[in-house]
Formats: C-alpha cells, sequence, structure tokens
C-alpha cells in the first residue's frame, strides 16, 4: 500500500448560497393556474484538482476548494382547462424553463499559495473510429462563459488542398498571419452545448368515451456539433473506414475541428400520443374494459441535419454537445393495450 494522491488536510464541503422567489396564481375557478419561480444560486469554494510543483509535493496534482460558479433561472408552469364539459374536457400543461450558468472563478490562495487554473480548457472532442489526426477538442470550460461552450476555429468554406482534393478554409481569428488551432489560437466561442430554454407539455381531450393524450418536449438556445458527417463525410480514411455515399462528391481529406459542422440544436419532439376508448360494458363479470393504442417518439420538428438533435446535454459527460456517431437515436415503437377489470 502506499499514496496515490496529494493529501489536503483543509477540504471542506462547496458553499452555496440561494435565492428564489416565486408565485402560484389561480383565475376563473382555477381553470387558469400559473406559477413562476425565478433563482439565483452562487456556488463559492468549488472542489478543483490543480496542477502543483513535484517536489514541494509528491504528485503533480491538488484537489482544493477554491473555484466558484453560479446559476439562474427562470420557470414557469400554466395550467389551462379550456373545456369542462359532462362530454367533453380539454386540459393543457405547459412549462418552461430558462436557466444561466457561469463559470466564475477558478484562481485563489490555499494557506498563502497562489493557485491558479487555466482559463481555457477542453472538456470533450471527438475520437474513435473514423476520426484519425487532426485537432479534436470542441468543447470547453471557459472562466467567465456558460459551462460546456463551443470554442472552436471558424471555417470559412471548402477550398482544394492544392493535392486534388479539399480542405477547410480556416480563419486568422486573431489576425497574425497564422493560422493557429491550439487551445489559444483562433478559436472562439461559437455557442453553447446546453439549452438556455426547455419546454415540457402534455395535452389531453376526452369526447364521452374517447380520449387522447399528447406529450412534448423541447429544447432551444443551445448547438450540436455533428461529428458523425465530420467522421463520414471525410475521404481521409477510406477506404479503411466507410464512408456516407456523398462523401467522394465532397473530396474532403481534413479532420480537423472547425464549426463548419456546427449547427443550431433546436427541437421540439413529440414524446407519446395515446388514444383510447372506455368501452360500454354490460356485463355482470366485467365491471370496466378499456382499449388504448399508443405512439412513442412520434417525431422532431427540428433544423439539424443529423439522425436526431436529442443527444448529451450534461456537462458529466465528454460527449456534451457533440453528436458522435457512436449512440442510436430514439425509435419509435407501438403498443397497444387492453385493461379489464372484473
Amino acid at each position: 500500500m502506499g499514496t496515490l494522491r496529494n493529501s489536503n488536510p483543509d477540504l471542506r464541503w462547496e458553499t452555496r448560497s440561494t435565492f428564489n422567489i416565486g408565485a402560484d396564481l389561480g383565475f376563473f375557478k382555477n381553470r387558469l393556474l400559473l406559477t413562476a419561480e425565478y433563482y439565483y444560486s452562487k456556488t463559492a469554494d468549488m472542489l478543483y484538482e490543480y496542477d502543483v510543483p513535484v517536489p514541494t509535493f509528491a504528485f503533480d496534482k491538488l484537489l482544493a476548494n477554491i473555484g466558484s460558479m453560479s446559476n439562474s433561472g427562470f420557470e414557469l408552469g400554466i395550467g389551462i382547462v379550456p373545456i369542462s364539459k359532462k362530454d367533453m374536457e380539454l386540459n393543457v400543461n405547459i412549462n418552461m424553463a430558462w436557466q444561466k450558468n457561469k463559470l466564475l472563478s477558478l484562481n485563489g490562495k490555499l494557506n498563502g499559495r497562489d493557485m491558479t487554473a487555466s482559463d481555457i480548457t477542453p472538456i470533450g472532442g471527438m475520437n474513435g473510429a473514423g476520426f484519425h489526426g487532426g485537432y479534436n477538442d470542441i468543447i470547453y470550460q471557459i472562466v467567465g462563459q456558460p459551462l460546456g461552450v463551443f470554442y472552436l476555429p471558424h471555417c470559412k468554406g471548402i477550398v482544394d488542398n492544392g493535392h486534388g482534393h479539399n480542405k477547410y478554409d480556416i480563419a486568422d481569428l486573431n489576425n497574425d498571419n497564422v493560422i493557429d488551432l491550439s487551445d489559444h489560437g483562433d478559436r472562439y466561442v461559437a455557442g453553447q452545448a446546453t439549452p438556455k430554454m426547455t419546454l415540457g407539455s402534455n395535452i389531453s381531450f376526452r369526447y364521452k368515451d374517447f380520449d387522447v393524450s399528447l406529450q412534448m418536449n423541447g429544447a432551444f438556445g443551445h448547438k450540436i456539433f455533428n461529428g458523425t458527417a465530420l467522421s463520414y463525410l471525410n475521404m481521409s480514411n477510406f477506404p479503411d473506414y466507410n464512408v456516407l455515399a456523398e462523401a467522394p462528391a465532397r473530396n474532403i481529406v481534413d479532420q480537423n475541428v472547425t464549426d463548419y459542422w456546427l449547427e443550431r440544436g433546436d427541437y421540439l419532439n413529440f414524446d407519446y400520443l395515446t388514444i383510447g376508448w372506455n368501452t360500454p360494458v354490460r356485463n355482470k363479470y366485467i365491471s370496466s374494459l378499456r382499449v388504448s393504442f399508443s405512439i412513442n417518439n412520434l417525431a422532431t420538428i427540428t433544423s439539424y441535419s443529423g439522425l436526431t438533435p436529442i443527444i448529451n446535454s450534461y456537462v458529466v459527460d465528454n460527449t456534451l454537445g457533440i453528436d458522435d456517431k457512436r449512440t442510436y437515436p430514439p425509435y419509435r415503437t407501438y403498443s397497444f393495450g387492453v385493461s379489464i377489470k372484473f
């Protein structure tokens, strides 16, 4: 047995200060319900792993409470009953949430020693089959920005590389006459991977013994990096790896990540559609009979060109905001149900 990492006897719980205010309102005998809440929180003494010198320390990393981050948002819920009669009823429920996040600081002092971390750190990128070579960092944590932003070179278009193939024409963003794709080179914040706004809704309608319900969800204000297109519309490693049918016509042999493959990730997805019939029963052995038909993942409205915009949107995974070609899209299912009560 032995020591595996530097010890820090000053480690403590992260601290969080929060503020929130909300209201619940009902109108027209509660046929219109509104709920609203604003919140703000700041996390201080945030745990982060810092580079330290060897010696003085036994290992080159030290976990310490120094960073800070803020989160704020507004949530709105609306419930409406436009129709409420004996033989007919319509209910509409909508929930919307807007959220903001910012990494405030990673620098500070620990027992009089300055502890610093890079203001720009990659946390997600491309790898795996079909992707070889090139700069592959896509998602970054940047102080002063939301956690998980696209920090990319800007592609002005596709140009001939002088060898009979095409490449990305990358902009010299800092105007130093040198194309530098490193973290502190010709890159810019091109958007964020986490949605700025999310939506959830349920609509139910009943007419006599028939009913229909529809559930939807959406996300807006974020972007998606189409890594599937980057890999499989690229001729760099063909025929060792398969490509899409249109790849030869594009004739691209450049696998550097740029904003060329960055797209809007907005979508509205129809999660569930259920149609039911509560069959009138005239039988002393059966008290009720219900027949239903459901479709899961009915349809998606989006401008995203990939298979689906519903990909990972969580910072805990290094595929945050990246359609990285290794996951299956949500699939559609159909189900038929019969419920009998005796």
